[in-house]
């Protein structure tokens, strides 16, 4: 089935199936991840490392995984740029393999180590499955960015493809889109593509519950100039700028919970996966709250700290990458095993899903504390459940 099916069949719900809760691997989070060429998942993780006995750790990093949900193998990515801890302040979030070509989309935090809101977005490419790598500029072109290089850490308007570009203040601070980018899955290598776009979305810098989304010729990601960016609606049709302080929200997400507590800076980036069996796109997005106080001050809203409860998740359906999008399932603080767990970033497998579209992998991380009070400890790692869509048929 391709991206232009029409089903009648849309999803009214979620189950969640907790006996097949599963927690992989050594510490990490984030685990913004693709459906590659070659069968595998290309795993982007941040601020760990995810294989034990490992002599270092990374704020940003790539694995593959091979096999099934239940049992499959991890292996490092060696040639990919080595983003070590707390060096250099790079994190890795939007990443899509297109025609055999793997895409890493890796953000630039103010400061050497965890800090925000993001400046911009250094865009990395390989052509032979991860193993080398290259920089891409905003014009396209391409240079060799081996795992030690300098050039890495650079930070330069040469250098970087977005970088603190069309910034709005908000919380009594200055925030830039598509600093950070996650980009639609569209079944392996992208092949379920209809209409030879890549879909990315941003959250707005200095509103994050503000869904930004552009979108960039297939053949041409790496080319700044041919990104448009979403601009309003014309009647039921989207409407695309290449102006980017044209751009407007493609969809609006909570600001706060019902008790009146704000998401902070670090929410709502979305993962959203191409459903064959169903013939609609799944997103899964969530909220983080803002600093110890959780309020839309600056002292909250920026605070690098945004785990003093567990975060939110809602699963939302659209036919299109760019919507509109409805929601089936929404929670403000959403716990999954223990009434001490602070999860956050939810993301869906774009490659564990089954025939029928109704049962997907729903993988998300944990800052859950250990008993001497100290954070992202406890189930810190690839966190994974099966769940069942349920859906109803609509005219």
């Amino acid at each position: 089935m391709s991206s232009s099916a029409t089903s009648t069949a849309v999803p009214v719900g979620v189950t969640f199936h907790p006996d097949t809760l599963r927690r992989v691997g050594h510490h990490g989070d984030n685990w913004c991840h693709t459906w590659a060429a070659d069968d595998t998942i290309i795993a982007s993780m941040d601020d760990g490392n995810w294989l034990d006995g490992a002599d270092r750790g990374w704020n940003n990093h790539l694995y593959r995984l091979s096999g099934g949900p239940n049992e499959f193998v991890r292996e490092d990515l060696p040639g990919y740029p080595q983003f070590v801890f707390n060096e250099g302040g790079w994190f890795g979030y939007g990443i899509c393999s297109l025609d055999g070509v793997l895409y890493s989309l890796v953000s630039k935090c103010p400061k050497n180590g965890w800090s925000g809101p993001f400046r911009g977005i250094k865009l990395l490419k390989s052509h032979d499955n991860g193993a080398s790598w290259q920089r891409v500029d905003r014009d396209g072109h391409e240079r060799p960015l081996g795992p030690w290089d300098p050039a890495r850490y650079e930070v330069s308007d040469a250098e970087m493809f977005y970088l603190e570009e069309s910034g709005r203040e908000a919380h009594g601070g200055l925030g830039y889109p598509f600093a950070s980018c996650a980009v639609a899955q569209r079944g392996r290598d992208g092949q379920a593509d209809s209409d030879g776009y890549v879909y990315i979305y941003s959250p707005e810098g200095a509103n994050t519950h503000e869904l930004l989304l552009a979108r960039a010729p297939r053949e041409a990601l790496g080319v700044r100039a041919t990104w448009t960016f979403f601009a309003g609606w014309d009647g039921a049709q989207p409407r695309w700028s290449s102006a980017l302080d044209l751009r407007q929200p493609n969809h609006v997400f909570p600001e706060a919970d019902a008790r009146g507590d704000v998401y902070g800076w670090y929410s709502w980036l979305p993962s959203v996966v191409w459903n064959p069996g169903l013939g609609l796109y799944i997103m899964a997005n969530g909220g983080t709250f803002g600093g110890h106080g959780m309020t839309a001050s600056a002292e909250d809203y920026y605070h690098r700290w945004m785990h003093s409860r567990s975060g939110s998740l809602g699963l939302w359906w659209a036919r299109r990458p760019w919507g509109p999008w409805t929601q089936f399932y929404y929670n403000d603080e959403w716990t999954v095993d223990s009434p001490d767990n602070r999860t956050y970033q939810p993301k869906l497998s774009p490659k564990w899903i089954s025939a029928d579209g109704q049962q997907m992998v729903l993988i998300w991380s944990d800052a859950m504390t250990n008993a001497e009070g100290r954070s992202h400890t406890v189930n810190y790692r690839w966190n994974q459940m099966a769940i069942t869509i349920e859906t109803t048929s609509r005219e």
